[in-house]
């Protein structure tokens, strides 16, 4: 990537190919925030409660202070637009594990591998700069977007949780992935 092209981006922290990883500002990036939050496709898949600006706005102040919790923007390289949200939750630093989580927000976006590369990055930064062991996920089984990107990223499916999260008025299955950081490494040897 050319030197002129990092100095146009947006505090870039974490990059690849097509995207890089940025850390939020919430009060600039609230609107889109709440706007993805809002989205019922969206909150079909995750647990999301509808929001306003002002409380997305509080809502990112607080994961910055939390220190369980690490939250990037998704934003592309071509046009610095911000197209998700990727984290890490309830870091255990004890256990050496978290639970990650990505959500392509801008529909335009969708369907074209961007949630995998942003998941690739945060395992980067989870295993070599967090020193986790484990890092896993839990994708609704309806969500095949998401645990097929989960895979894709080199996830490993361990099971299922049955009827464990309730969405309009139905309970639904979900898919636990993980990957270990031996796992992570030895996909870079390929």
């Amino acid at each position: 990537m050319a030197e002129q092209d990092i100095s146009s981006m947006q505090n870039p922290f974490l990059m690849s190919e097509r995207l890089y990883l940025r850390p939020l500002e919430p009060a600039q990036d609230n609107h889109l925030y709440s706007t993805w939050m809002n989205d019922e496709e969206i909150r079909r898949y995750f647990s999301i409660y509808p929001t306003s600006d002002f409380r997305a706005r509080e809502r990112l102040e607080q994961l910055y202070r939390d220190g369980k919790h690490i939250i990037f923007g998704v934003a592309l390289n071509s046009d610095n637009r911000l197209i998700g949200l990727v984290g890490l939750k309830d870091i255990n630093s004890i256990n050496q594990s978290a639970e990650f989580y990505v959500i392509i927000g801008d529909r335009s976006a969708w369907f074209k591998g961007y949630g995998t590369e942003a998941t690739k990055l945060m395992f980067r930064y989870g295993f070599m700069e967090l020193n986790l062991n484990r890092i896993q996920t839990q994708d609704m089984e309806d969500n095949t977007g998401g645990w097929r990107a989960d895979e894709k990223a080199g996830m490993k499916f361990e099971g299922t949780l049955r009827q464990v999260i309730l969405r309009f008025g139905k309970y639904h299955d979900v898919r636990v992935y993980s990957i270990l950081r031996s796992e992570y490494l030895e996909s870079l040897e390929k």
